[in-house]
């Protein structure tokens, strides 16, 4: 089964200035999931203490703004936020940001599943977008930044994601995952989820979780770009392409 949800981030809880919503988990979908995806948008200046990040594996990617962060304990030192930067944390319970002066739009995704062997060794690390790797498709013209993968070095065990684009007319090869669950969480533009349930169409804001073995893929039938953060709880040992000859693959860009 495919689950699709269109959350809402206009609740506020005692900050000013700031607006806040659940975008994926096990609660948004009424189905398991070890993975909890939250959305947080500041106004100009604005302050956010104690974000819980549960003392698993949490990755912070801001959609847009700037800001700093603080995440005790620590040295007290915080980290300046960007565009398309990465926050890693793993065994911090909480999280503490204050918005620049284009505000701050911020997604907050933090492993819930089961802690593996060992427990998660502390990391605090930030990525500006430049770190990350950048990769394009060799298949269409699409645009992939990893977020969170093995070419991010982290040491990542539970969560896996990357931020997608879909220019128009780009449309992803069919397969499924064999023992994991895959989660989207929509940043932007308009596109359309094919599964063997048929088409579902998209839209920024909405997120979907498509369950291990379903087979699925995206199309961008529009003139805009479609954006998303695609996670991977935890990540994927195998994938099943299930055209013969069609499959995604990619290149380094520039």
């Amino acid at each position: 089964m495919v689950y699709i949800s269109t959350p809402d981030f206009s609740a506020t809880c005692g900050w000013v200035g700031c607006t806040f919503g659940p975008w994926a988990s096990g609660g948004i979908f009424d189905q398991p999931v070890p993975l909890e995806v939250s959305r947080f948008r500041l106004e100009a200046g604005a302050h956010v203490d104690r974000i819980r990040l549960g003392g698993t594996e949490a990755m912070i990617y801001v959609i847009a703004g700037s800001g700093t962060a603080l995440a005790p304990p620590g040295d007290g030192e915080r980290s300046a936020l960007g565009p398309e930067s990465v926050l890693w944390l793993s065994a911090c319970d909480e999280l503490t940001t204050d918005a620049g002066a284009d505000g701050l739009d911020l997604m907050v995704a933090r492993s819930t599943g089961p802690v593996p062997e060992g427990g998660f060794r502390p990391l605090r690390k930030v990525f500006v977008a430049d770190e990350l790797p950048h990769l394009v498709s060799t298949r269409d013209t699409r645009d992939r930044l990893d977020l969170v993968t093995e070419n991010v070095p982290v040491g990542a065990r539970a969560i896996r994601a990357d931020r997608i684009v879909y220019h128009p007319g780009d449309t992803a090869a069919a397969h499924y995952h064999t023992d994991c669950h895959h989660v989207f969480c929509v940043l932007s533009g308009s596109g359309l989820l094919h599964t063997d349930e048929g088409p579902e169409r998209l839209e920024a804001g909405m997120s979907v979780l498509v369950g291990p073995g379903e087979v699925h893929w995206f199309e961008n039938d529009t003139g805009e770009n479609f954006s998303f953060v695609e996670f991977w709880a935890p990540p994927p040992t195998q994938t099943i392409w299930t055209v013969t000859g069609d499959r995604c693959t990619w290149a380094p860009a520039g």
